[in-house]
């Protein structure tokens, strides 16, 4: 299993010297996202600052893009980087989609497909200089000139989907190169939902899970103390109880018995009542989804927590170890065979 870090930071520069501080470390990915930040300048912050790990966007809201648009960016990070960048897209949720970024959600599974196969279409357009023939229901590329092509590069450009409902889980494994799951999650949905859906996907393009990279980030409630590793697991409740408070996420509670309990998160997070939302889950919610103890714990505790169900995971909130020899040691248990 490979390890990797996510960046969520609202600052470019830190960015970079996050990312730098992860490649001297040993990790193996340093994954982007849209917090605040363009997602594609912060890759191509990493991909300047650093030379030797890989990078990618985890996620880059595909719909509130064109193609087009996508296509360019991850092309020109891509040749920066040295054939170093994967891009991952999701397709977020309607409410973020229409509000936020005033763009249309109709039929998301389909419109992600499309996507996806659109830029297959743009980059082996570019690629070969071949006329750009793509016409799909949603999407339609049809007009490319050499004038607005970027510089030709060999580089190729691994596509990984995020993905939780079954049905855009199913479509992920069809067509992607990989597949991004929600760190909230846990190992019920996993069997019930996520690797059935998965398997049909497989099937259907007559491709096995050898075919495609399955990520999984992780909730570590990490420290050197029992006080320690009490105050991050009050932060990991808070973030789960956050992620529960979405409709969308209903399945993932239904899992494990509390479907119940998110109408009443959802309440309480419309209301603006941040601070209750922590307060109504119970004890036990956390271990669902989170492992817990010493920064050494975590290789063991997440194969136990994921079997082997994951080619690559990060733990959400980063590493709270400052010791480059410590955190190497730690990283390389995790590549360790179970």
């Amino acid at each position: 299993m490979r390890i990797d870090t996510t960046l969520i930071e609202k600052d470019l520069l830190v960015s970079g010297e996050r990312a730098v501080r992860a490649e001297k470390s040993g990790l193996d990915a340093v994954w982007c996202t849209e917090t605040g930040l363009d997602v594609f300048l912060q890759a191509y912050e990493v991909g300047r600052q650093t030379e030797t790990v890989q990078l990618g966007t985890a996620i880059a809201v595909a719909l509130a893009r064109t193609p087009m648009t996508v296509a360019y960016s991850a092309w020109n990070i891509a040749d920066v980087s040295d054939g170093r960048f994967t891009l991952g897209l999701g397709s977020q949720i309607k409410a973020h989609v229409e509000r936020r970024y005033s763009m249309t959600w109709d039929r998301p599974v389909g419109q992600m497909r499309e996507f996806v196969l659109a830029l297959r279409a743009i980059w082996d357009s570019w690629r070969t200089g071949e006329r750009l023939e793509f016409e799909g229901e949603r999407y339609t590329h049809t007009l490319m000139s050499p004038f607005w092509a970027p510089r030709s590069h060999d580089h190729r450009i691994p596509i990984h989907l995020a993905a939780v409902g079954p049905k855009m889980l199913e479509m992920a494994a069809e067509v992607a190169d990989g597949i991004i799951l929600h760190a909230f999650t846990n190992p019920s949905y996993l069997d019930e939902v996520t690797f059935p859906a998965i398997e049909r996907g497989l099937a259907k393009a007559g491709r096995t899970l050898d075919d495609i990279e399955i990520s999984i980030p992780m909730f570590m409630a990490m420290g050197d103390t029992e006080e320690e590793v009490v105050q991050k697991r009050r932060e990991v409740t808070a973030q789960l109880a956050f992620y529960g408070s979405t409709p969308a996420y209903r399945p993932v509670l239904d899992a494990i018995g509390y479907g119940e309990l998110q109408p009443e998160l959802t309440s309480l997070s419309k209301s603006g009542d941040w601070d209750r939302l922590a307060e109504v889950v119970p004890a036990d919610f956390v271990d669902h989804f989170a492992i817990s103890g010493r920064p050494e714990e975590m290789p063991d505790l997440a194969r136990k927590h994921l079997g082997t169900r994951a080619d690559r995971t990060s733990s959400y909130y980063g590493w709270p170890v400052g010791e480059p020899d410590r955190l190497n040691a730690i990283f390389e248990d995790f590549r360790q065979e179970n």
